[in-house]
């Protein structure tokens, strides 16, 4: 096991960088607790056996797409029910959205996870979301959740008999998409990764097989590796010309507010991807 070092966990342990770190998770469920009071979501839908293998969906009156979203907390953390105040920036607007569950890790390794969303967003695309929900589907997600977001552009959706392209873009929040340096980090206690099992979860070795646009946001008071990590990721995928956009002011956990609030620069961004995408 690899010895845990100060400079990684600072860089990626932000419950270490951030003030009143431990009041984020309740206020994510006391806000997502009237959400559902609100609006009831349609759940939960199985898409494996494994009991966390489900799926909320939050349906928008006339849909005219959906915005799917991945939680996050390091593949070890949360789960669908502490996010679903995401779905107040979406739905009124006009588009439905999805929230993944998956397994954990230690009790499934990192890249059963993987396959989960891989597996949810197909059985979602194929057999839930209606005609006009599927027209314009932009996935996005936070943290565990960006690199999870991030790896439905490098998937290969005919393999679950998906269209080659069904998605029309990626907002990946704050992503890790090399896991290695995480080895050095007492998150890797659950994680359990070696340089063996994280080289092939690197997603800057693999490349997009989805042609969509993507923007990788990062808030500009998180550390430096997070920061890295996004623009890394960039230059590794090139071809798509995705933009990084980092967010002055905000931290790891507050980010998320940019998403999930109407008017919301990461709210708006995801609307720009779907429009343009109806455009198309």
């Amino acid at each position: 096991m690899a010895s845990v070092s100060d400079w990684h966990e600072l860089q990626y342990k932000p419950s270490l960088t951030v003030k009143n770190a431990a009041s984020v998770a309740p206020g994510w469920r006391r806000r997502s607790a009237v959400t559902r009071e609100r609006m009831p979501p349609l759940g939960d839908f199985k898409y494996g056996p494994h009991p966390r293998e489900n799926f909320d969906l939050f349906r928008a009156a006339n849909a005219k797409g959906t915005v799917v979203y991945v939680h996050g907390g390091y593949w070890q953390l949360f789960s669908k029910l502490e996010f679903s105040f995401v779905a107040e920036g979406f739905v009124d607007q006009g588009y439905s959205v999805a929230l993944i569950n998956y397994p954990l890790c230690p009790d499934v390794p990192l890249v059963h996870i993987r396959n989960s969303v891989q597996r949810a967003f197909a059985v979602m695309w194929s057999k839930v979301l209606t005609e006009a929900e599927r027209r314009v589907v932009v996935v996005t997600g936070h943290s565990a959740g960006g690199h999870l977001a991030a790896l439905h552009l490098a998937t290969d959706w005919t393999h679950f008999n998906l269209p080659e392209n069904p998605i029309a873009g990626v907002v990946s929040l704050s992503g890790v998409f090399d896991v290695a340096p995480l080895i050095h980090t007492s998150i890797n206690d659950a994680l359990r990764l070696t340089e063996e099992t994280a080289s092939p979860l690197n997603l800057m070795r693999d490349q997009p097989k989805c042609a969509a646009p993507l923007l990788l946001a990062v808030g500009g008071d998180e550390p430096e590796e997070f920061h890295r990590q996004s623009e890394d990721l960039a230059k590794a995928w090139a071809a798509l010309q995705p933009n990084v956009l980092s967010l002055p002011g905000v931290n790891h956990y507050t980010i998320v507010d940019h998403l999930a609030e109407p008017g919301g620069i990461l709210n708006r961004e995801v609307i720009a991807i779907a429009n343009w995408a109806h455009r198309r």
